[in-house]
């Protein structure tokens, strides 16, 4: 198009010198030397390529190699810690030196000394750890101790047997209870003041002639026994419950077992 644009340029310039050349005009043209610069300018004049688009940039879906993970390093091999064995003591019997007598009892309990009730000399209790126990049918509950162990010892001035001196200390907290007008439902003593022959009885503890009293104590019976030697008199007791009151109950009469039967009289 523009090469036909400059052609018919030429031609105008052409057909316009032709006129005034032929009207003698004071402007005179060679015509030849006009024809010829028209013809050189249109061969000089290149035609102008036409530009090419430039196509747009399209984005192409670069694949990203996998990653292969960089392994972790393992922590170091440590051996596991013994278990801590516990002191052997734990599973043993420790002994206990009293006034006359010796025993044996769980290392895990505690011996308290307490202040005793006349006309008892002197009081310990044997007191095994604090549990927690509920029955899996029952809608109660045990906190407390274990176990608990009474050991009372009182003067024995005229040498009497376990039996004599044990039923007389029975008689005799009787009169006194009713003199005072105190309850006195625990001893094993009918209402005319005669002993209950089903509620005492003789015994043997540790190999060692004994006589043994059923006491009541409301909930649960209360157990002692009764030693004599070395001028003393021993009592050993403690509370014997029902398995529906005490679920321990059969554990508890098994460690009372054990101490009692480890009970010895010095010198003897």
């Amino acid at each position: 198009m523009r090469k036909a644009a400059r052609m018919k340029g030429l031609l105008f310039l052409i057909l316009v010198s032709l006129p005034l050349a032929a009207c003698g005009g004071t402007l005179t043209l060679d015509v030849e030397a006009t024809v010829q610069v028209g013809i050189a300018a249109t061969l000089t004049a290149q035609p102008t390529d036409t530009p090419t688009p430039t196509p747009k940039a399209t984005s192409t879906l670069t694949e990203i190699p996998a990653q292969t993970p960089t392994p972790k390093p393992l922590p170091p091999f440590r051996r596991p810690s013994p278990k801590k064995t516990p002191s052997p003591f734990t599973y043993s019997l420790e002994i206990y030196e009293g006034q006359g007598f010796s025993f044996r009892y769980p290392a895990n309990a505690r011996v308290e000394s307490v202040d005793p009730i006349p006309p008892a000399t002197s009081e310990i209790h044997v007191i095994g750890p604090i549990v927690w126990v509920k029955p899996g049918d029952a809608d109660w509950s045990y906190n407390g101790p274990s176990y608990e162990l009474v050991i009372r010892t009182y003067e024995n001035p005229d040498e009497l047997d376990a039996e004599s001196w044990a039923r007389d200390y029975i008689l005799s907290s009787w009169k006194k209870a009713k003199e005072r007008n105190e309850p006195w439902g625990s001893l094993p003593v009918s209402e005319e003041g005669v002993i209950e022959e089903d509620r005492v009885g003789s015994s043997v503890v540790a190999g060692q002639p004994a006589f043994w009293v059923n006491y009541f104590a409301f909930d649960s019976d209360h157990p002692a026994f009764y030693l004599t030697g070395n001028g003393l008199v021993i009592e050993l007791s403690f509370c014997d419950y029902p398995l529906e009151n005490q679920p321990l109950a059969a554990i508890q009469q098994d460690v009372y077992a054990l101490i009692i039967g480890t009970f010895r009289l010095k010198g003897k």
